[in-house]
């Protein structure tokens, strides 16, 4: 009988090995043959995959015309709300392609292709900053343009299922001088870099529940949960809070656009009044750029207590006891 589970083990260690190979494989071959190509083949790339991608995720696709029925309503036709998703797809698919395409030469590339004219002085000046963007337009290459070009960033990121690809993706992000701190300890290093001048980069349209250090805002007209951390890391440092994002053009060049910076005062606004401030600014850039925001994710996807889910999408759901 141990003989047997052990050989199974081993089995499984191999499938597991041979899976991370396989992934590591397609990885590299992205890599190579994507950075190759001209600008205007990675744009008609994304597209046609990004298209593809629409009609054969169903599952994705039910979720992202279900978020814009939520967030647009009756004044978003069917057929626009379609087209919308479409690029949705489209724009998710390409934010993969240029983690490759940037890989190569990147500081040229950044240079020729990343304009940020618009980034919040804060930034780019000394001293410290909590940059706060969302999943529109390309947070990647933000993240790696200013890191290169403007200022040092500190970060926070998920690891990916696959630990090679996750791996290799954080080395393109160091390797344009973004750091990444590990989600464990991850307040105590932005606090850090913080203390010593540095810049703290965060995402703030993801799920986090109170019980992680979440707030319920409203967004689009619905409560959600969204993490306070812009609020915290902004009261215990005294550094300006900037908001900004990364769209794409037609042309294929990215363009940096920031909202005017703003101050947590001790005693003045609570850490809600803050979040629910960055997540109106959130909703307005992405009710102008609808199409470059990441509406696959289940962004309504807690029903807060209290509520009885009137407007809330089908895959909705109250959190469970160990959630709250």
């Amino acid at each position: 009988m141990e003989t047997s589970v052990n050989k199974t083990e081993q089995a499984v260690g191999t499938v597991n090995g041979a899976a991370r190979l396989s992934g590591l494989a397609v990885f590299c071959l992205g890599l190579l043959l994507v950075a190759w190509l001209p600008r205007r083949a990675v744009l008609g790339l994304s597209r046609s995959i990004g298209s593809a991608a629409f009609r054969l995720c169903g599952g994705l696709r039910r979720i992202a015309l279900a978020n814009l029925e939520v967030a647009f309503g009756a004044g978003l036709p069917a057929k626009e709300r379609e087209r919308t998703a479409k690029e949705s797809f489209r724009t998710a698919v390409l934010v993969f392609l240029d983690l490759f395409w940037f890989g190569f030469r990147r500081r040229a590339r950044l240079a020729a292709w990343v304009a940020l004219d618009g980034l919040a002085p804060e930034i780019r000046e000394a001293g410290p900053a909590v940059a706060v963007t969302a999943h529109l337009g390309n947070w990647e290459i933000l993240g790696q343009a200013v890191a290169m070009r403007a200022a040092a960033l500190e970060s926070v990121a998920a690891p990916l299922p696959n630990a090679v690809a996750g791996g290799l993706l954080n080395r393109l992000r160091a390797s344009s001088g973004l750091r990444i701190a590990p989600k464990r300890g991850a307040v105590r290093a932005l606090v850090s870099a913080l203390r010593a001048g540095g810049k703290a980069a965060l995402l703030l349209d993801q799920n986090v529940l109170p019980r992680d250090g979440g707030v319920f805002v409203e967004f689009f007209g619905l409560t959600v949960p969204v993490s306070k951390a812009a609020h915290a890391l902004a009261a215990r440092t005294g550094a300006p809070i900037c908001y900004g994002y990364c769209v794409i053009e037609d042309t294929g060049r990215y363009r940096v656009v920031c909202r005017p910076a703003f101050r947590v005062a001790k005693g003045g606004e609570t850490a809600g009044e803050t979040t629910q401030r960055l997540a109106r600014l959130i909703e307005a850039s992405v009710r102008e750029h609808p199409g470059q925001w990441l509406w696959m994710y289940k962004r309504w996807k807690y029903i807060p207590p209290g509520s009885d889910g009137r407007g809330f999408p089908f895959y909705a759901r109250p959190p469970r006891a160990g959630e709250r």
